[in-house]
């Protein structure tokens, strides 16, 4: 038991700059040993939590036509898609048999 207490590495304890503990991800103590919390002023992301039963009724209702119209409009979308390849596809075939069968 002797050998381990003698290899271990103490590490001496340091203070750590401004920098270094918005930068780390650990547990920091203060200089009385007590844990320091992170400040919330310097933080970009603010989770708010929102449900859907404390929602009044019309925002509900305008939340489900917001998403109604857009899926609607990404129907639309690849509707159009679809319909103008097959434009495409039919001009392209028809050129193509007329330059082989009438233009001989």
């Amino acid at each position: 038991m002797s050998e381990n207490n003698q290899n271990e590495v103490r590490k001496e304890p340091h203070v750590m700059s401004r920098d270094d503990v918005n930068d780390y991800d650990g547990l920091t103590l203060n200089e009385q040993g007590e844990q320091e919390e992170r400040s919330a002023e310097d933080s970009f992301i603010h989770i708010y939590m929102i449900h859907i039963h404390e929602l009044p009724w019309w925002k509900k209702l305008l939340g489900g036509l917001g998403i109604a119209v857009f899926i609607l409009l990404g129907l639309v979308l690849v509707w159009l898609f679809f319909i103008y390849g097959a434009i495409v596809l039919a001009t392209v075939a028809i050129i193509y048999f007329i330059r082989k069968y009438l233009l001989k």
